[in-house]
């Protein structure tokens, strides 16, 4: 598959890449030309990324650790001169939780995670990126900051306050040339949307289920979100920054 070496000289670095989205965003990004630091909570194996060729690199990152992401980021400005983009993609999901059950730790955890964890990535990969002449930011948000779950509702406002922190990171990111998008997946065929599959549930009767949702009568796969972080993060794409993409299917059409 020859694809136009858009991204050649570029760096990206991208969290929880060691999931379903971010291991094709991954590829993407590497079929492209790019070098892509690859990188998931400790503990996670990194072997894979090691197998994908020398333009790939990985390293742990607690996404909540601010020291964490400071160092990741100045050793990968050492090594490469530069960071051009970031693609937040590590997040938590819980689901299942009753809205009257949901504890103040675990509706906490989503928060650091989904929303600290992005936080800290914009801030510190903006101010690295100011110094090199700009560069963009992939939050990722949900169909859920829109969609209220009642049983996911740590997950649903740590999505919707992603969204905020987008429109307000591209607002502070202009002056440097930074852009900051979101891309909202729908049902996209992963192993966290397989985490939804209740206890003696026909995977078929959830795939029907979420089907019915999207107007396009499909699940989203991979290809479909790393195509959208694809064009968020082309410097083709330079006047485009504050935007919250949706790809669903048209599940938020209603």
């Amino acid at each position: 598959m020859h694809h136009a070496m858009s991204f050649e000289h570029q760096t990206i670095l991208i969290t929880g890449g060691l999931g379903g989205i971010g291991g094709e965003v991954t590829r993407y990004f590497l079929a492209r030309g790019a070098h892509v630091f690859v990188t998931d909570r400790p503990g996670m194996d990194g072997g894979a990324v090691a197998a994908l060729g020398d333009q790939a690199s990985y390293a742990a990152l607690d996404v909540t650790s601010e020291a964490g992401w400071t160092a990741l980021v100045d050793d990968i400005v050492a090594r490469q001169g530069k960071l051009d983009a970031l693609v937040n993609i590590a997040g938590v999901f819980t689901p299942g939780i009753p809205f009257e059950d949901m504890s103040l730790a675990s509706w906490r955890l989503h928060m650091d995670v989904n929303l600290d964890g992005s936080f800290l990535g914009c801030r510190v990969a903006m101010s690295a990126m100011a110094k090199t002449g700009g560069g963009a930011i992939v939050n990722f948000s949900s169909g859920l900051a829109q969609i209220m779950l009642s049983d996911g509702a740590a997950y649903c406002v740590s999505k919707a306050a992603v969204l905020a922190l987008t429109r307000v990171a591209a607002k502070a990111g202009g002056k440097h040339r930074v852009r900051v998008n979101a891309v909202l997946p729908g049902a996209i065929d992963t192993p966290m949307l397989w985490g939804n599959l209740r206890e003696g549930q026909d995977p078929q009767e959830l795939i029907d289920m979420l089907v019915k949702q999207h107007p396009i009568g499909r699940l989203g796969q991979t290809s479909d979100v790393a195509n959208a972080v694809g064009f968020l993060c082309d410097p083709k794409n330079s006047f485009v920054t504050g935007a919250l993409l949706a790809v669903d299917g048209g599940q938020l059409v209603g």
